[in-house]
Parts: structure tokens; sequence; C-alpha cells
């Protein structure tokens, strides 16, 4: 479940991380049985590592006979951002937070017919604000209707927030033309870059903190069938709870979510279909990307008809292009018809929700779609290679209706072969004439600093 608007919530930094390159709340649920599920999964790993060196010798780390292998990535993350009013005083307030994640991601590869893969995370948050909503809001995604509850929270004061938590979980099966996936995993559809209308399993703004790979994946059952070299069926069965139950016996069938999707590619054009019913609304929609003077043109429209309220459209269209001289140009427009301005039912659910509130009625009408102020957006990105080692980027978004513009440039400094380290700043400017709430009004006066160190190992 997404629901942070695509621009950022009042008081709530957030941040964006090379769009170009990547493709890209209420609180989780303690359970103990999500540590504990993952140390047993990665001590049978070991287990099956130790089986297979016993019976064959195994090639070097990494080697690509390799039915055992243990990667990982530390992050540091450290956002600050001065607030006007905070929630908890009412007045001005310097919001200062660093993540520090440990990931360990250990995965089973049987000649590729078997793949089990895990992403583990330990996360230490440190910052001047704990314990409050903004850092809430921030920090502690949604596990409402989880169909697996994989995160728990030790320890949770004013000094220090420490979670663990299962990132990812899943089992691959390759057999003939089939694959079949299952467990917690990121499954995203479309081909937009900023926004992708046809995301609508897990969708994500494009100025969200972190890129699709942290995404919050969804607990679900993926069928591909590939007829040919170029046409792909697909088939996606995602179940949630029914109003938060703790028990399994409980789920109900008004919870599935079900999307089948057709996706066939003709030389330099790439088609896709899908439909379904997600978050108790028909869903239907199609994507084009074609190749155009040496670019890639795009567009996807996707209709949406809920079981309460009226119908719905979201589209986008973009074209972007690489230089000769090393420039990456993008370009692309939004449309969202259910934009909060202008329904005032889902702009009620949504200030609930950031009121703390979560219920059935919010989750269904929140969930599984992008949720903007207004309808008519546009966006601009650069990205250059300055040196081998050192790249910038600029991204700004446009919000028509409320006439707000957010500016992003940043830096990403390739320091090792295996660490990034990264610097981003974040500010916006809203015209007084809109006759609409700007998306973007919460980084008018106050800029965000945003900073991070990745290393991979």
């Amino acid at each position: 479940m997404k629901t942070r608007l695509i621009a950022p919530l009042k008081g709530q930094p957030v941040a964006h991380r090379n769009r170009h390159r990547r493709e890209y709340a209420a609180r989780p649920q303690k359970s103990l049985s999500a540590p504990l599920a993952g140390l047993v999964l990665l001590m049978v790993f070991c287990a099956a590592s130790l089986h297979a060196e016993d019976t064959e010798p195994a090639p070097a780390p990494g080697g690509p006979g390799d039915i055992f292998t243990l990667r990982g990535q530390f992050r540091d993350l450290f956002v600050y951002y001065p607030v006007e009013t905070y929630s908890l005083t009412g007045r001005e307030k310097k919001l200062v937070s660093d993540l520090k994640r440990l990931r360990l991601s250990p995965e089973l590869n049987f000649s590729e017919r078997l793949i089990i893969h895990m992403d583990y995370d330990n996360e230490i948050i440190s910052g001047s604000y704990l314990e409050s909503p903004e850092f809430d809001e921030l920090w502690r995604p949604s596990g409402y209707n989880d169909l697996l509850r994989m995160s728990w929270e030790p320890s949770y004061d004013d000094d220090l927030y420490y979670r663990t938590r299962i990132h990812r979980l899943y089992a691959k099966i390759a057999a003939g033309d089939f694959t079949v996936t299952v467990g917690r995993q990121l499954v995203r559809f479309g081909s937009g870059r900023l926004w992708n209308p046809l995301d609508v399993m897990n969708p994500i703004s494009p100025t969200a903190l972190e890129g699709a790979e942290e995404q919050k994946g969804i607990d679900a059952l993926r069928v591909e069938y590939y007829l040919n070299a170029t046409t792909e069926l697909g088939l996606i069965v995602d179940q949630k709870r029914y109003r938060n139950r703790d028990s399994l016996d409980e789920l109900s069938t008004e919870n599935t979510n079900a999307v089948g999707r057709l996706k066939i590619s003709l030389g330099g054009i790439e088609l896709s279909g899908l439909g379904g019913r997600i978050s108790h609304r028909a869903t239907g929609g199609a994507d084009i990307s074609a190749i155009v003077l040496d670019g890639m043109l795009r567009g996807s429209l996707l209709y949406s008809d809920p079981e309460e309220g009226a119908s719905f459209v979201q589209a986008g269209a973009g074209y972007e292009y690489n230089f000769a001289m090393g420039l990456y140009f993008l370009m692309e427009y939004f449309y969202n018809q259910n934009g909060l301005n202008f329904n005032g039912d889902l702009k009620n659910l949504y200030l609930e929700n950031r009121a703390g509130a979560m219920n059935e009625e919010i989750f269904r009408g929140l969930s599984n779609q992008f949720l903007t102020y207004n309808r008519h957006y546009a966006a601009l990105a650069l990205g250059y290679d300055i040196t081998a080692l050192l790249r910038g980027d600029f991204f700004i978004l446009y919000d028509f209706q409320g006439r707000g513009v957010f500016l992003n440039p940043s830096l990403t400094y390739n320091a090792f072969q295996n660490i990034d380290v990264s610097l981003a700043v974040m500010r916006a400017h809203v015209f007084s004439d809109a006759p609409e709430e700007s998306d973007f009004a919460a980084f008018e006066k106050d800029v965000l600093v945003f900073a991070s160190l990745v290393w991979y190992f």
C-alpha cells in the first residue's frame, strides 16, 4: 500500500534517487515470527550450502555454479528538514534523522530452476523528533492488512528506534515456459519513469525518500507464461487481510487483488495491457513504449471503476533521450482525474489517515493508486556524468493547478568500487495566485538536505 502523495506531505521530508537509472502510511504490526522466521531461513540456507560443499566442491564465491550466495549492503541515510509548525509543540523545529540499515541477502539458486531469495534488514534510526507523528509518517510505513507480518520493533523511544524486518522473501520456480514466484516481492508494471499509472500493485511517488528497490513489496503469487520470444502472459494474485484481523482463518475474498497482463514486443515497440480487480476497483489499462528518433517514447492509460464513487482515469506520457555528449534528458506529463482537490470523499480519507487513523474504509480508498492534490503535472529531468566517478542530476516538477514548482538537484560520487555517496537538496515555490492547493507547499519556505552512503558487499 502506498498512501504518500506525489508531493511531500506537509512536514514530511522526501527525496528521489536517480530516476533514469532505476524504475522505481498506520504502522507495522509487531510480530516475533518475522525475525525468527528470517533466522530459521538463514540457517536453512547455510545448511544447504554446507551440504553442497560436502557432496561437490563449490566454485569461487559469486561464480556461476554457486548454489548459495550471501550478499548485502550497509546504508546510512541522513535527512535534515526544518518545519514551521512541529506537531508536538506548535513551534519551529529542525527535524533531523539518520537511518543506519544493515541488509543481508542470502540466496539459494538451483540452476535457476528454483531460486529462494531473502533481504533481511536491521535498522537503527536516531533523530530529534522520535515518537512524533512526523517521524512515524516518514519512517514507519503501514502494515495494515498485510498478509504476512514481517516487521518487529524491539525498541522505540525518544532517543532510538530499532526495527528488524524481512524486506523481501520469495521463491521463484521455472518450469518450461512457466515461471511462478510466491512470497513478499516487488511487482511493477508500466514503462513510465517518474509517474507510472499502470504500477498499481506497488505505486511509488517520484519524490519518494528511496527508490523502487526500497519500496515495500506485496505478499503475492505471480505466474508468468511465455508463449514465445515476444509474448508474455501474467497473473498476479495479492491477498490482503480483512480489517487487519490477526487470524488468517478470517481472510476474505473481498480483499483479494487479482490482475491479468499481456505483454507483446514487436521490434522497437512494446505493448502491454492489464485488467483485474484491485482495492475494490475494477481496473483496466494499456501501455506502449517505442523507439522514436533514437529516444524512447512512452504512454500509459489506466481506467478505474470503484465499487463506491465515480470512475476515474490516470494517464502519463514521456520521452527520454541520451545525447552523444553524455547528457540524459527526460520529459514527462501526468494526468490524475482523481486528484484530492476534486474528490472530497477521497481527501477526507487522506486527511484522516494523516491524523493517524486507519480502518478498512481508509485502506480501500487510498491503496493501490497515485494520490495527488491536482490533476495536471509535468516533469523535466537532466543527468550528466561530470567525471567517471561523479554524476549530477537535476529534477523539476510542475503542478499546473496548484502552480507549484519543485526542484531537486543532486550529486552522486562513486567513492570506491562498491561505495556510493550522494547529496541532494529540495526546494519548492508556489505562486500566490494558484487556484488550488499545491502538492509542494510544504517545501516553499524550507530546504531539505538529503545525504546517503551505501556500501555493497
